[in-house]
Parts: C-alpha cells; structure tokens; sequence
C-alpha cells in the first residue's frame, strides 16, 4: 500500500499534494485493498493483534503483546543491555529486514527466563543508575554562562518558574539536567569522558544514583515472559508474530 501511495504520489512529499488529492489517492488505495482481500487500512481482517492486561500486573504500561517504550535511554533494552548485557532483541531475534516475523517462542521463553534471573540478582547487587553529563561550551553556550553558584541555584529557580503543569517534573536539555520532582540519591560524581554526537571524547562527570524505579524494568520483562507462555500455550502457537518496530 505504502508503495502504491508513493507511486501514485509521483513520490512528492506530503507538503506537495493537495487534499482533494490525497482523497483521490486514498480512494485508490483503497480499492487495492480490497482487491487483495484487506481493509480500508490495508490490514489483513484475519489478523487479530495481542493485547491484554498483565495477569501479574494489570496497570504496567507493559502489556501480554505490547513493549512499552523499548529504544530510549530511559527504554528496557537499554536499561536491560546495560545491566546484563540481554535485552529485547537477544530475546527474540528479530530480522533486520522485516517488521513481523516469528521468533522461537521456545527460545526466547529460556532467554527470558535467565534475563529475569540475572536482572533480579543485578537489582540485589547493584541498585543504581548512572548519568552522563557532558560538557562542550562549543555546542552548549548556554551552559558556558553558568560560571558561579549563585548563577547556578538562579537557573534552578527559573526553570521551576517557568514549568508549567503540562511540561515533566524531571527533565534535561542544553540548560541541564533538572530533577524537580524525584530528586536523585547520588552516591558518586566521578569524573571521565564520554562520547556524544561525532566527539568520542568530551569531559563529562557520571551521576551514580540510587535508582528507584528498577523494578519497573523487572515487571516489564515478566510482563515479556508472560507473552511468550501466551503464545505457547495456544494450540496453533506457530501462527503468532511479533510486530517490531526498530
């Protein structure tokens, strides 16, 4: 559908095409949609998408067929990755070149299963987080301007004045990292270098905090086993896909 589109479109941007031309374009795609036996989407009607409440925990933004939030920084691969070296992708494997594919179910179940464990021993062990925070006054005038306590604690109370209710408590950007609402537990400020954009090198200090949310990333991998023990409890287990956004 997306290469009809493009080529009905003489691949021009949005920008370029009209809305009475997006309406015709739209009603072609929609025709080929059906020709081929799918739904005004361009969706399989057949195909039936997974997505239930945790059994352990109903609320959990993870759910039995849905990864929350999986790639950022603050996401459950790279938390994952970093603490014990598996994440998503060593669970399932997923082919680079396609979106849906079919893991080993089996295999991912005994790959989870040792992430749990390792994760749960990690917590146990080490119960902290660490944050970079660089400093490059060539790409960050602003933090250059800072140059004593005192306009460092004004900063503070501007960015407090100047959140409003809508906008993250806790938040960073070229003005600092700022932590409004859960204030970190630091344990160290150690200093060291970190790679950031194309300089593999800049003076930065590494924040080793308390960190207090470990569990969330626990309860999701559960909620991760819980969907693999879904699919393999079905008598047609081998028809289920996962859909994998990279």
């Amino acid at each position: 559908m997306d290469r009809a589109w493009e080529q009905m479109a003489n691949r021009r941007t949005d920008d370029e095409i009209s809305a009475q031309e997006e309406e015709i374009y739209s009603q072609q795609c929609r025709k080929i949609a059906r020709t081929m036996g799918l739904d005004s989407n361009g969706e399989d009607p057949l195909v039936q998408t997974i997505r239930l409440p945790s059994q352990k925990y109903p609320d959990h933004r993870f759910k039995i067929g849905y990864f929350y939030s999986s790639n950022n920084d603050s996401g459950i691969n790279r938390i994952l990755s970093d603490a014990i070296g598996i994440d998503l992708h060593s669970i399932f494997n997923p082919l680079a070149e396609e979106e849906d594919f079919r893991p080993d179910w089996t295999l991912a179940r005994n790959i989870c299963l040792k992430a749990i464990a390792d994760f749960t021993t990690h917590i146990e062990q080490h119960p902290y987080g660490v944050v970079p925070l660089t400093f490059d006054p060539d790409i960050s005038p602003i933090q250059a301007q800072i140059t004593s306590k005192a306009l460092a604690l004004q900063k503070l109370v501007a960015m407090k004045e100047q959140r409003t209710d809508t906008q993250p408590n806790n938040f960073g950007g070229w003005a600092g990292d700022f932590f409004l609402t859960e204030p970190l537990e630091v344990l160290a400020i150690i200093p060291g270098t970190a790679g950031f954009l194309d300089r593999p090198d800049l003076p930065c200090f590494y924040i080793v905090f308390q960190h207090k949310h470990l569990d969330f990333y626990l309860q999701g991998l559960e909620i991760v086993l819980e969907t693999i023990e879904y699919v393999l409890e079905q008598p047609d287990s081998d028809k289920y896909y996962l859909e994998w956004s990279n």
